[in-house]
């Protein structure tokens, strides 16, 4: 294994945000290695293949935005996406055009039940939830600081540098973030629609949050 130092932090030289990327990490052996502290992919089923036969196995975290939000957000960096060609096709687009145009459809559904394409069911969504309750520490965008607490003090990440490091990149990511609220408009409801299903999650996931306050606060 080949580890990068960026500034205060250490990487390994492996690509997770695709599975040919993950694959080459499991024939690296990444699970077992003990060098890894966290691994950000999208792909929560290639990923766990990589701790296949490891005692001590890893525990999913994540932070959760509302479906519809992201998709808004998704629209405004497509009009600002000069470098992605597969984004050419909603530059200049008015928000109704794109929430028309859009091929968003359930993403937190699909990749947690690895069901990429096809019709989703109610099997579905409660399959995720599942996925959720028993597996994953929820994180909301909506309490952010208070979410990256609690994942400091389950995973034992408190270091002394929260405020200086990670508050500094929540509000510059929070000024990045900034636009109108498209609440109440038909492109809202027709995004909303479009993801269905991940809404109903979305609202799951916040009541799980709640729930996980009791269970995770005890950790320091």
């Amino acid at each position: 294994l080949s580890v990068v130092t960026f500034g205060n932090s250490r990487f390994v030289n492996v690509d997770m945000s695709n599975p040919a990327g993950i694959q080459r990490a499991k024939a690296m052996n990444i699970g077992a290695s003990g060098v890894v502290d966290a691994i950000s992919t999208p792909f929560l089923y290639e990923t766990a293949s990589i701790f296949e036969d490891v005692p001590d196995s890893g525990k999913c975290f994540t932070m959760l935005r509302h479906p519809v939000d992201r998709a808004v957000s998704l629209y405004f960096h497509y009009q600002s996406d000069d470098i992605n060609p597969n984004t050419a096709q909603y530059k200049g687009l008015s928000i109704d055009e794109y929430a028309e145009k859009s091929t968003e459809s359930n993403w937190m559904v699909r990749f947690l039940t690895n069901k990429r394409a096809g019709a989703l069911s109610w099997h579905d969504l409660e399959a995720a939830k599942e996925v959720f309750g028993r597996k994953c520490l929820v994180g909301l965008v909506e309490k952010a600081e208070e979410s990256i607490r609690r994942y400091e003090r389950f995973f034992g990440w408190g270091n002394g540098k929260y405020n200086a490091c990670v508050g500094d990149r929540l509000a510059n990511s929070d000024k990045r973030n900034q636009h109108d609220s498209y609440e109440g408009t038909n492109a809202w409801e027709a995004l909303r629609k479009k993801n269905e299903y991940d809404v109903l999650l979305y609202e799951y996931a916040k009541n799980l949050y709640t729930q996980q306050s009791t269970m995770y606060e005890s950790f320091h």
